[in-house]
């Protein structure tokens, strides 16, 4: 901008023009293809601290925004707008964007999808299809709902591994055909068209597990055509940490495209204290010339679930019955029996077993080592992964399983067993415990995002109501982990730079106004282990589209979300 044109803009002392021009991209005060000669804006936000998401120092200032669009950055007190809002003492940044989410599964229902619980927390776009489980016809049905409907914020999605390859060749457990192989490459090639971001892999989970390396990396050369992303769910990061990564890594590179850990974690005792070893993987694969992100959520534990759901009865009559009613109520369907009476049905069950060894050690071998196509958690992740996060026990609470199990001198098994018969389906583990300490050396590295990795239905973790103001209230006001610059930046612009949007992610003249207004004295995550779903505090205000989406703290019920078309275009000035 000319200085001419931004001295009859900025009309502050010479230090607050200087501090201004230094802080926003091209001396942004006023875009002059945006200005009236009025200085008229359909919202004016007022005496706000402004963190702009680059990363760059704060500052005093006032938002001008019109048509949905920031146009005017600076001292505006002078102007005038349709609606004028105070925002005296607290902070305007962009709108989060979380980079991993399930919030998705809040798309089943207009009672639902106006997403609450991640408006509150100030996030304005979703990225859905991690852990690759989105098919074409899901993405096609995620666009017609926001284009019909709409939903509470904005969303991308990749194109999923395992939905494209369930679709083509089922569950099957052997190597795509080339036939089949052509229709997988099809399928991403149609969701890439409709404006998927990249492919996300979920390699832990069938039947994606099932596949190689090199089946992934022809897949994900098809997203290389529109300079995409690969998102991945590692293989093995429970026992083979390092390598899993690696591997994700060398997809990226022998496909062409940016490398990207999904919520990236030192996961179970195994891999307590691989913190650096992580950076040390990553900063190699940027050495070599590749362009590498992560993200993570801001807690020690990972996904969390009812101990209940974990055991599986042996293969009479009853015990299966009982297994099949569970499973379909843990996938979110409706199951032939009502939910009391299955939990009833394994407490009895679960008290009984003991008197009848042959079913006891086959109830343990299908929980610990299940018949091929069969999912066990405790297979997958290991006992040694597990933390108990509720439990009504004394001394039961924060316990490594294996610690506690030893401590008693039973085994884990028989734990889990016991505390199904004391509690039912109260008690619940996380099933990958995290050190703190790994999680704050990974948040501090400048390739590192925050996202959720949660839902809004029916939360089973307090991923999905409280992560963005964790980051502010714990991380930011009270540990000193990050600057408030610093983590703004991971929640806003570095996310915007990695999805290469072009004009969300930072607060400058002509960007669209997705924008999150904060008190960061109070500004705090509610949600436990125990009440996952209590909603956040202290975000006043989110806008989207320059519309308010929440109010004074309140969803307005405005379904102002959209899809966000894959530009594929590398995000100018915010890197």
């Amino acid at each position: 901008m000319a200085g001419n044109e931004f001295t009859k803009t900025i009309t502050k002392t010479l230090v607050s023009i200087l501090l201004t021009c230094s802080l926003m991209s091209g001396c942004a005060g006023t875009d002059p293809d945006l200005k009236t000669e009025q200085q008229n804006y359909d919202l004016l936000l007022i005496n706000g601290t402004v963190v702009d998401g680059t990363g760059n120092t704060k500052f005093d200032g006032d938002i001008g925004i019109r048509d949905g669009h920031i146009v005017a950055i600076g001292d505006l007190a002078n102007d005038s707008a349709s609606q004028v809002l105070d925002i005296g003492g607290q902070v305007v940044a962009p709108g989060f964007i979380d980079t991993h989410s399930h919030a998705d599964r809040a798309l089943s229902s207009l009672e639902t999808a106006g997403i609450h619980g991640f408006l509150k927390q100030g996030v304005t776009t979703a990225v859905y299809g991690v852990d690759g489980f989105v098919s074409v016809d899901d993405l096609q049905r995620y666009i017609e709902f926001s284009e019909s409907d709409g939903m509470g914020i904005n969303f991308m999605s990749y194109i999923g591994h395992n939905g494209v390859r369930r679709a083509v060749m089922g569950n099957e457990n052997r190597p795509p055909t080339d036939a089949e192989l052509v229709q997988m490459k099809t399928a991403v090639g149609q969701a890439m068209e409709l404006g998927a971001a990249g492919l996300s892999t979920g390699l832990m989970y069938q039947p994606g597990s099932f596949a190689t390396t090199e089946e992934v990396i022809a897949l994900a050369e098809v997203t290389a055509l529109y300079n995409a992303v690969y998102d991945s769910h590692v293989r093995d990061p429970a026992n083979n940490l390092l390598k899993s990564h690696q591997e994700c890594l060398d997809v990226a590179l022998a496909a062409g495209v940016d490398a990207h850990p999904g919520h990236i974690k030192a996961v179970g005792a195994l891999n307590f204290g691989k913190g650096p070893e992580i950076v040390k993987l990553i900063e190699a694969g940027i050495a070599r010339g590749q362009n590498v992100t992560v993200d993570l959520y801001p807690y020690d534990g990972a996904a969390t679930v009812p101990i209940i759901a974990l055991l599986y009865p042996a293969n009479d009559e009853t015990g299966q019955e009982l297994l099949q009613n569970l499973t379909t109520l843990m996938s979110g369907e409706k199951p032939e029996m009502e939910i009391p009476a299955i939990i009833a049905g394994l407490s009895a069950y679960w008290q009984q077993i003991p008197d009848k060894p042959e079913q006891y050690q086959q109830a343990r071998v299908n929980t610990e080592t299940p018949s091929e196509g069969a999912f066990s958690w405790i297979e997958t992740v290991g006992y040694q992964s597990m933390r108990i996060v509720v439990s009504s026990q004394d001394g039961y609470d924060g316990r490594m399983v294996t610690a506690l199990a030893a401590d008693l001198d039973i085994s884990p098994f028989e734990l889990f067993r016991q505390i199904i018969i004391t509690e039912g389906p109260a008690a619940m583990v996380t099933l990958g415990a995290i050190p703190e300490e790994d999680i704050r050396i990974i948040m501090k590295q400048p390739w590192a995002m925050i996202s959720s990795d949660g839902a809004e239905v029916n939360p089973e973790h307090p991923r999905g109501r409280g992560t963005f103001p964790r980051v502010l209230g714990r991380y930011v006001r009270e540990w000193d982990v990050l600057t408030l610059e610093e983590a703004v930046h991971k929640m806003s612009g570095l996310p915007a730079n990695y999805l290469k949007m072009s004009d969300r992610g930072v607060i400058r003249s002509g960007a669209v106004a997705d924008l999150v207004v904060f008190d960061p004295d109070t500004v705090i995550d509610k949600a436990t282990w125990a009440e996952p779903g209590l909603y956040a505090e202290g975000i006043s205000h989110v806008l989207i589209g320059g519309e308010f989406a929440l109010q004074d703290g309140n969803p307005t019920d405005q379904l102002l979300g959209r899809f966000i078309h894959f530009s594929g275009k590398e995000m100018q000035g915010n890197k």
